[in-house]
């Protein structure tokens, strides 16, 4: 939405939407508060002009604004027309469900393989309800999908995923700085106060992370969902970093962390014969290119932003991976196989 709505103190009734209430409804309502929330008086024939409609379907539009969504629109009887009795944000009225926001992630990448079930109807119904409202503020592996559907719910961090995930989506959105209280997990003081541009929402390593950008450090970084203690919307908005791009910005990344942008690491791996079927159904990482080797294995290469994600995947492989390049990493490895031999050696 590309208006900059009034916000309003009065309290807020919110209400279902059925499913019946579709994109094409929600792009008229949009367009409807744009008109009315920059303090006009609109008739209904001004409005089925710009929309394309009848009078009639914008007065229903106006009815159901009016009736179920508790907007506060008043008809002038001396000018016909419609207007704001009081300042008024439309984005709470139609604020997300939790489970709806998750359901709409789920769809955008990974809807047709439901296509035609009842769980592909509601997942439909979720996505035409909510689009308009996401956009492209989130990101979501379709490989992850087994994952994330099977994640324990009573987890504790599954549980403040959720309870976070539709406040800081809706403030990626509407552009409203946050102060967060964060907890970092080897600190042992309390937790940190961040305050943040909140940017973007990817599913990372089976976690959801935000990143914005913290204006203490001056730079991006990345906050981990299942962390956040305490959010609060501070009163201002901000303008994303001009350079930002969600995508340029974590195409380097195997899991959760990423780089500064300032170097690039191509990885070579070999694989023995053992793991390497299981290498191929499960890639690390969309650049990914693997060629074969006489004895059954494999070669993988990739092109990361950081290397310390795949250092923790290719120790978890044992003695069945070897680091070729780079360099560095290969003595990263060979320093960690070390310790943990060296921990093998004397009685337990």
């Amino acid at each position: 939405m590309a208006s900059q709505p009034f916000l309003s103190s009065a309290p807020v009734t919110r209400r279902r939407l059925t499913p019946a209430f579709g994109r094409s409804a929600l792009d008229r309502i949009v367009r409807i508060h744009e008109r009315l929330g920059n303090e006009h008086l609109v008739t209904a024939a001004t409005l089925a002009r710009e929309c394309e409609v009848s009078d009639r379907t914008i007065k229903r539009d106006i009815e159901l604004m009016r009736d179920r969504l508790g907007v506060p629109i008043v008809w002038d009887a001396t000018t016909h027309s419609y207007y704001y009795s009081h300042a008024c944000d439309l984005l709470p009225l139609l604020r997300l469900d939790t489970d709806e926001a998750l359901a709409l992630v789920l769809a955008g990448r990974t809807f047709a393989a439901w296509n035609g079930s009842a769980l592909g109807r509601a997942l439909r119904a979720a996505l035409e309800k909510i689009a308009p409202v996401v956009g492209g503020a989130v990101s979501f592996p379709a490989e992850a999908l087994s994952d994330f559907i099977f994640q324990p719910d009573d987890s504790p961090e599954v549980e403040a995923e959720h309870r976070w995930f539709a406040i800081v989506l809706e403030a990626i959105q509407r552009r409203r700085e946050l102060r967060i209280s964060y907890q970092k997990p080897k600190a042992r003081t309390a937790a940190e106060t961040r305050t943040i541009h909140p940017l973007h929402l990817a599913f990372l390593d089976h976690r959801w992370m935000l990143v914005a950008y913290d204006l203490t450090r001056e730079a991006v970084r990345n906050f981990l969902l299942a962390r956040l203690r305490e959010t609060k919307p501070t009163g201002a908005r901000f303008d994303p970093p001009a350079a930002f791009d969600a995508k340029q910005y974590l195409r380097g990344s195997l899991g959760r962390f990423t780089g500064d942008g300032a170097a690039e690491y191509e990885v070579r791996i070999v694989i023995d014969a053992t793991v390497a079927p299981y290498f191929r159904e499960n890639p690390w990482h969309p650049s990914q290119a693997i060629v074969g080797r006489a004895d059954g294995g494999i070669e993988a290469m990739f092109r990361l932003n950081n290397l310390v994600d795949i250092e923790r995947r290719i120790l978890a492989c044992g003695s069945h991976a070897e680091v070729l390049a780079p360099a560095a990493l290969r003595e990263t490895i060979r320093a960690a196989a070390a310790a943990m031999s060296a921990r093998y050696t004397g009685p337990v």
